[in-house]
């Protein structure tokens, strides 16, 4: 896959971004009335989108089948950007999972709702590369101890980056097996992924989508 950048392309609506999410994972054919009542808009507002699909190349008559399933992939890496209210970088000394269970514990005092995404999620569906830097999505600002965390200047010297959103359907946790940490959906892990960048990564996110099916 390759990320164009934001200039080349559309940036897609949340609707549009979500839909696709459950689409890469869908087992069933499409049902446009229990998708519409499922993301609570219209029906003609799910066929624009699938139609939307269609003029990308996707042939919606056949999700199922594993190449149309990366081609929404690549479509979303390309065209999903997440509604950001702000973003901090934060470097903690502890290992990864344990800082990432401290935010959850914190997030979870302030009734702030997250989801976890990469690098520590897909660590949890298809390991491969030790965590490092994770991206947590939030829908409101989080307060970390000054104890736990220090504020971090770039990317290459944070281990947790947190990203307060708009986009309410970005929280939406994803079934593993460990219920302590919720994360993210596999699709936007991906996106993750690429946007953090490093071959790892990109090896990481094929093996992410291998998981899925």
């Amino acid at each position: 896959m390759v990320m164009k950048t934001q200039s080349r392309v559309r940036r897609w609506g949340p609707v549009t971004s979500q839909l696709v999410r459950r689409l890469v994972v869908a087992t069933e054919p499409v049902n446009q009335v229990g998708l519409a009542r499922d993301l609570k808009v219209s029906q003609p507002r799910i066929s624009q989108i699938l139609q939307l699909l269609v003029r990308h190349g996707v042939d919606v008559e056949r999700l199922h089948d594993s190449k149309q399933r990366r081609r929404m992939v690549d479509l979303y890496v390309a065209h999903h950007r997440p509604f950001m209210v702000s973003e901090s970088l934060l470097y903690g000394l502890d290992p990864a999972y344990v800082q990432t269970r401290k935010v959850v514990e914190a997030a979870h005092r302030q009734k702030v709702r997250i989801a976890v995404s990469a690098d520590l999620a897909p660590d949890l569906i298809a390991p491969w590369r030790t965590p490092t830097l994770t991206v947590i999505y939030t829908n409101a600002s989080l307060d970390l101890a000054p104890s736990e965390f220090v504020p971090a200047m770039a990317r290459g010297e944070a281990t947790i980056l947190v990203r307060q959103v708009s986009d309410e359907l970005l929280l939406e946790s994803w079934p593993v097996s460990r219920l302590d940490i919720p994360v993210a959906h596999p699709v936007q892990q991906v996106w993750d992924l690429y946007d953090l960048g490093g071959e790892d990564r990109l090896e990481a996110a094929e093996r992410l989508l291998g998981a899925l099916g």
